[in-house]
């Protein structure tokens, strides 16, 4: 990516949650990019550690979050440093975050219209805090997420409404003051297969009209595929494989990479998909190197001993595994042409 052209840069982060048992080293060592006006992916299994890192940007990590190390750079401000005013101000005039479930971040006693409302007002877009200024970009927000009668919504309470139409909600909260970065955090999660159609494309098509960065979490490599210009592949706490999107689909690197591949059902139907065997790593006591080390055919050594960076294999493309250190692997067991 374009170093004068990035609008997030985050740099050696790592996360720790302090945990009856101990220490959690749940991020270790992320660098993740992304360029003003691009949509980037971030895929990987449950628990891989997606969400916090992306609530590291917004620095909404729980209480018993750390970060001890790392840098995280958004339009100019570093996120970790400056003050809570400062960040409030980032984090209502330039970026906003969908969470997973709509109906947690609603709160159920107050109207649609209050809290979107609300949301505005304490973003400090509208001077004066002018309550007609503020009701018509609340109805505003409605009418661009395709919302009928925004003004009866405004009314409604959120238990009132289907869960396509929550989700929606909140995307009109984080559309209503972001100005340069939406972070979707798996936005269809408990939605029906059309009105997930619907939430995505819409998305898009706001952040493509807002001209806005886009950071969607998703387990599902269809949804990455149509949505994104990049994919950054995460395991285990770690970026594993990044590139544009159509050359990881044309050919992944990283045996976790493949793996996913291999895992995706075929429309024809053809065998039975075998998925990755083993689980996560224990984040109290992570192994030594790589992380995918115990669930990798092609171990070596040298992946018990030492943590792998990101090498280059391709133009625009990047894997953490040793089976490349001097670029592409040649060699037919582990090259995958």
């Amino acid at each position: 990516m374009k170093e004068g052209n990035l609008l997030l840069d985050i740099k050696d982060l790592h996360v720790h949650y302090q945990v009856y048992g101990g220490k959690t080293k749940v991020i270790d060592g992320i660098d993740f990019q992304v360029e003003a006006g691009k949509k980037i992916g971030l895929v990987g299994e449950s628990g891989c550690g997606k969400t916090t890192m992306v609530r590291s940007v917004m620095q909404v990590l729980p209480t018993q979050a750390r970060i001890p190390k790392g840098e995280v750079f958004f339009d100019g401000d570093a996120l970790l440093k400056i003050s809570k005013r400062d960040l409030n101000r980032v984090r209502g005039q330039k970026m906003s975050m969908i969470f997973q479930d709509p109906t947690a971040s609603l709160n159920p006693v107050f109207t649609i219209g209050s809290q979107i409302e609300d949301t505005i007002r304490y973003s400090g877009m509208v001077k004066g805090n002018d309550k007609k200024v503020i009701h018509e970009k609340a109805i505003q927000a409605l009418k661009d997420c395709s919302m009928p009668d925004p003004e009866r919504l405004l009314k409604c309470y959120p238990f009132e409404l289907s869960g396509g139409m929550r989700q929606r909600v909140c995307i009109a909260m984080a559309l209503a003051t972001a100005s340069k970065l939406m972070i979707a955090d798996e936005p269809t999660t408990n939605l029906d297969v059309t009105i997930q159609d619907q939430v995505l494309r819409l998305i898009r098509q706001l952040c493509e009209k807002k001209n806005m960065s886009l950071i969607l979490i998703t387990h599902s490599l269809g949804v990455a595929r149509m949505m994104t210009d990049w994919i950054y592949v995460m395991y285990a706490g770690q970026i594993v494989e990044k590139a544009v999107t159509s050359r990881i689909f044309e050919h992944p690197y990283h045996p976790y990479t493949v793996g996913l591949m291999e895992s995706i059902p075929k429309l024809t139907g053809e065998g039975i998909m075998e998925g990755i065997s083993g689980k996560l790593p224990n984040y109290l006591n992570p192994p030594k190197g790589c992380r995918f080390q115990d669930r990798c055919k092609k171990v070596m050594e040298k992946c018990r001993n030492c943590k792998p960076r990101l090498f280059p294999v391709e133009e625009n493309h990047q894997v953490a595994c040793f089976l490349y250190e001097r670029g592409r692997a040649e060699d037919p067991e582990v090259s995958h042409e």
